[in-house]
């Protein structure tokens, strides 16, 4: 019987050489698995249903420091029930016509006359969402919706508290060209000082 010889390193015999084999393959799988669930995981929070207010308030805080603001945003279940009772609206109910607010949002914001907000600071708007970031939403936010031309109800003589009151709900609207689109309703409120 002829012997085969294998070249062999020192301190390892063919059967270890063997052995290592199967493993060395399952750690190049694993590491090509983790991989895979590593990039899936980065890609789940770049959608709008991802994002929520506490998000939008701390990527608005931001934004704030960094143009030397002394407000800060705070995200409160009152301005999240009302976003989400505007989001509920049909299109036609929240549509803005001629700068003026309907009637039914101004219920639900508390600005009309003897009620909640109508000596608060309110801002409300919408934002598009699909497929936008916290950091998209809450730049579109701050650029569209917080301006101080932007204020839908503002007190005579006064000036926004600093602290800012924020809920958002998510909804669908019509955009120009007719696509339904996913838009992240935004109402914010603040105290007059």
């Amino acid at each position: 019987m002829k012997q085969i010889l294998l070249s062999v390193k020192a301190g390892k015999t063919p059967f270890t050489l063997w052995r290592n084999q199967p493993m060395k393959m399952l750690k190049k799988l694993l590491a090509v698995v983790l991989t895979g669930a590593m990039a899936l995981t980065l890609l789940t929070a770049c959608g709008g249903n991802a994002v929520n207010d506490k998000n939008i308030a701390d990527a608005l805080n931001d934004m704030a420091k960094g143009s030397l603001a002394t407000y800060t945003f705070k995200s409160r279940t009152n301005e999240q029930a009302m976003a989400k009772a505007i989001a509920a609206l049909s299109e036609s109910d929240r549509h803005i016509t001629g700068g003026e607010l309907p009637q039914k949002v101004k219920e639900i914001l508390g600005i009309n006359k003897d009620v909640a907000n109508e000596n608060n600071f309110v801002w409300y708007g919408a934002v598009i969402a699909d497929e936008i970031g916290t950091a998209g939403q809450a730049y579109q936010a701050m650029n569209r919706i917080l301006s101080e031309n932007a204020v839908k109800n503002k007190p005579e003589g006064k000036k926004p508290a600093d602290i800012r009151y924020i809920g958002t709900a998510l909804g669908t609207m019509t955009i120009p060209g007719g696509k339904q689109t996913t838009v992240r309703f935004i109402v914010v409120t603040a105290e007059p000082k």
